[in-house]
């Protein structure tokens, strides 16, 4: 062979995709080049000089094409699709590389180890909606988590379409459950009025003894009149709060919020006789503290007969600025929110929009 034809063989790509039918395939009567049946697909033909005759692992006909076209531009070292598995750890390895919280990565975890146990050898571009479909159909949640843990799923999928490994994003045909919007209910003044007469009626066992009451009592005030998540007021420190402000980075979104501090909680807070933190004791997981005042609490509103959860102070605390005209830029700075989720959350008690609700209704009178 001349040294121009070698040459020529080298550098020229010729590759062939075709269908290899199944014997139970009704359509294979139809030829290799049939498009509409779900039998597997190879490809033959000569690339880098080099003959080639493999499956390539996949049933549609356009990823088909997509894997032979960048073999055709990059060469087949090239073009190395990773299995599920494989996939999942580049997903969080990325997420780690961006900073984000434990809490993010924790969910991300989660959903990998959810999709391994399904698809732990499966190529990525072999996954498809239908397959998506049946694990989302086991999962036993509301729909707001669902919508939650969907949303994770098409994060994912759209992960592996920026590199290449698939060609379109197979959870986007799921579709998310309907939700159930809930209002966010403040609470009431007597509530909050039978909250305060409980306080003194709580049991002074455990650890804590006859400061248990006050540390029930500064918890409540910092909960009321900061309208942090219950996480951030557990792992409160000593060192974030001074005779004028109270300054937390949020663990949820890490956003810095900075607030005054009301006098009530000033003086609940510097009565109690604890370490760096007011009410974690520093070790162990902080979750787990967090559960504790969860129970806390609970026990708290069956003594007041009141429903006590932790969240209700942030709606309340939210309520309250809006109904009073602070603009829902202002408020949502102050919880480490978006507007956009204050919005969503609060919308009826914003008092601009209420009014020109009520404007619109009275022009219709005259």
């Amino acid at each position: 062979m001349c040294i121009t034809c070698a040459t020529y063989l080298k550098v020229v790509s010729m590759l062939t995709v075709f269908r290899r039918h199944l014997k139970t395939c009704k359509h294979s009567r139809k030829g290799r080049n049939y498009r509409a049946c779900l039998c597997p697909i190879s490809v033959e033909g000569r690339l880098e000089g080099a003959m080639i005759r493999r499956s390539l692992d996949v049933r549609s006909w356009e990823a088909a094409q997509k894997i032979v076209r960048d073999w055709e531009a990059g060469g087949l070292s090239k073009v190395e699709i990773p299995t599920v598995e494989e996939a999942m750890e580049r997903f969080i390895a990325d997420l780690n590389s961006r900073g984000l919280s434990r809490e993010h990565v924790r969910k991300a975890e989660n959903l990998r180890d959810e999709l391994v146990a399904r698809f732990r050898s499966v190529r990525i571009d072999n996954v498809r909606a239908d397959d998506l479909g049946r694990v989302k159909e086991r999962w036993k949640v509301r729909p707001s988590t669902a919508i939650k843990r969907l949303e994770r799923l098409r994060s994912f999928f759209n992960f592996c379409v920026d590199r290449d490994w698939i060609l379109k994003n197979p959870a986007r045909a799921l579709k998310a459950p309907k939700e159930i919007v809930l209002v966010k209910k403040p609470y009431d003044v007597w509530e909050l009025e039978k909250i305060d007469w409980a306080v003194p009626l709580f049991p002074i066992k455990g650890i804590y003894g006859e400061e248990n009451r006050a540390r029930i009592k500064a918890f409540i005030s910092v909960l009321r009149w900061t309208g942090l998540r219950i996480r951030d007021v557990v792992t409160l420190s000593r060192s974030a709060v001074d005779q004028r402000y109270v300054t937390v980075r949020t663990h949820k979104n890490g956003k810095h919020v900075q607030l005054p501090v009301h006098p009530e909680m000033n003086d609940a807070l510097f009565k109690l006789k604890s370490g760096d933190y007011f009410f974690w004791s520093g070790f162990g997981d902080p979750r787990s503290c967090v559960g504790d005042w969860q129970r806390t609490l609970r026990r708290l509103g069956e003594i007041a007969g009141v429903h006590v959860y932790a969240h209700r102070w942030r709606h309340t605390f939210a309520t309250q600025l809006l109904s009073k005209g602070v603009p829902v830029s202002e408020v949502a700075a102050i919880l480490g929110n978006s507007p956009r989720i204050v919005e969503k959350h609060y919308s009826q008690w914003i008092s601009a929009r209420q009014a020109a609700l009520e404007a619109s209704v009275k022009a219709t009178w005259v």
